[in-house]
């Protein structure tokens, strides 16, 4: 997250050209990728859930959205436009996204606006979904919802056509050809736009302070925000979003995951976000709950919040790429930064995560404009240049008030504090600690972020006394030992 990210109808116009002018929702950037090309390959393999695409088999689906088109020798499904009727993506085919795809109408914060239309996009396991042009984009409408339950041996993929080998001539400054099997290295990112889910939840950033909130969201995606906590934009369940994230100015970018305003009536569980161009994954206030996330390779920050949101998340892998040169802050944790006491304030309860930072730019953690949040069992390890910050005195006086609390932590980092004060709060609790890092991989030369001894002797917070949502889960850190590593088979990068 950069600079302010409230939206005026000045900005909303700009962000319409910029998309305009980066190829927007047209098809004249993307010419059927490919054409001219050969076979894609069928890289990938080991325990990345698949890297080639391995062709395209089986018919389109019947829909006024979707079209057949020739790429090189192969015949794959192109989704283009605002989807107004149920839409079933079954595997076999290969999908491309052709510029900004909306699914459904706006609805309006009280699902009652004029034309807004409600539709329903469900993918089956298997599934990949490939992105046409840079500026490529999914983005939920309020009202309407994803239905993408993928598997761990059948995770649904959302990534660009250079990944799968199918184009090299869309105009990126990094094009390249797919990765091939058991291949560490990988710099690439910002190859298409990225997935947003908009919702009816309660955000904070509406300085005019009308009853009811709402807000244009970054990169053209739509309208977010209203007054239902419990609102639904559907299921994230075994999916993979790669290679996305956009930067069209500091104040309009796309993030590889975005929840706008998304309620607690979603469910995101077992969801990768790799080598995101910006954040991998953003909340924009509501209170989408999540469990399972592993957020690789960001180009900025990996978990980022703000505008109030007020989610519950455990079980997380957070691991940057050194090649990944802009890599910043493990999180980015905002209340508003137009007020940094606007209420209702931002303030997460989050539990069981691993911080590992492969660059030397942010914290693992920096806390700020005024955030409260209850953090456990952490483990923050790595080259971060400070394993925590906090920022700004109305942030500090959240963590006096007790509304900001960070429990059983374990910093390994160089430098473990940015200051005195952001130390004074750490030492609050007894069982948060400072030591050697004994994190492991999984394979030799993979990444480390398994528990060793040192991450298992920290005395743990029980997180399922907390909130019933969390599991029970006796230790700091994501991942206690190799026996219990849920990130198998349907991640990538991570375990190569």
């Amino acid at each position: 997250m950069t600079a302010l990210k409230t939206k005026t109808l000045l900005a909303v116009a700009a962000s319409a050209l910029a998309l305009a002018a980066c190829g927007g929702d047209g098809t004249s950037e993307l010419q059927n990728p490919g054409n001219t090309g050969g076979n894609p390959g069928t890289g990938g393999g080991g325990n990345n859930g698949g890297g080639g695409t391995g062709g395209s088999t089986g018919a389109c689906p019947t829909h006024p959205n979707v079209t057949k088109v020739t790429v090189g020798t192969e015949e794959h499904c192109r989704i283009s436009g605002e989807i107004t009727t149920n839409l079933t993506l079954t595997a076999g085919p290969a999908y491309q996204l052709n510029g900004t795809v909306k699914v459904g109408k706006d609805v309006g914060f009280d699902g009652q606006k004029a034309g807004g239309v409600t539709a329903v996009l469900s993918i089956d396991p298997g599934v990949k979904i490939y992105a046409g042009t840079r500026t490529s984009q999914l983005a939920i409408q309020r009202g309407s919802r994803i239905n993408a339950q993928g598997t761990a041996a059948q995770p649904i993929i959302f990534t660009s056509a250079d990944a799968l080998g199918y184009a090299t001539t869309l105009g990126l400054a990094n094009a390249r050809s797919p990765l091939g099997a058991g291949v560490r290295d990988d710099p690439y990112s910002g190859e298409w736009g990225g997935l947003s889910l908009l919702g009816r939840g309660v955000i904070n950033n509406c300085p005019a302070a009308p009853a009811v909130c709402e807000a244009e969201a970054e990169g053209g995606s739509g309208l977010y925000g209203g007054n239902v906590p419990n609102d639904t934009s559907g299921t994230l369940r075994y999916v993979r979003v790669e290679y996305a994230g956009v930067r069209f100015t500091e104040t309009n970018e796309l993030n590889a995951i975005a929840f706008w305003g998304v309620g607690s009536g979603s469910t995101v569980d077992y969801v990768q976000a790799h080598n995101g161009g910006d954040d991998t994954v953003e909340f924009f206030g509501g209170s989408v709950n999540a469990k399972h996330l592993v957020l690789t390779g960001a180009d900025d920050d990996s978990l980022d919040w703000t505008f109030g949101w007020n989610g519950k998340v455990q079980h997380v892998v957070i691991a940057q790429n050194p090649l990944q040169l802009a890599g910043d802050a493990g999180y980015e944790a905002d209340n508003n930064e137009l007020g940094f006491d606007i209420l209702p304030r931002s303030a997460p309860t989050i539990s069981n995560v691993t911080l590992v930072g492969n660059t030397t730019a942010g914290a693992g953690l920096r806390l700020r404009r005024g955030t409260a949040g209850k953090l456990y069992n952490h483990v923050v390890s790595g080259n971060f240049q400070r394993g925590l910050r906090i920022d700004d005195a109305a942030t500090y006086a959240q963590a006096d008030a007790g509304n900001l609390s960070l429990r059983s932590f374990y910093i390994s980092t160089a430098t473990p504090f940015h200051s005195t004060q952001a130390q004074a709060v750490f030492t609050k609790d007894a069982n948060n600690r400072t030591g050697a890092s004994t994190l492991s991989s999984y394979v030799s030369g993979g990444k480390a972020y398994i528990n060793g001894v040192n991450e298992n002797g920290v005395t743990s917070v029980d997180p399922r006394t907390i909130d019933a949502f969390f599991d029970a889960a006796p230790y700091v850190g994501a991942v206690r030992d190799s026996a219990s590593n849920w990130t198998l088979n349907w991640t990538r990068w991570l375990n190569d």
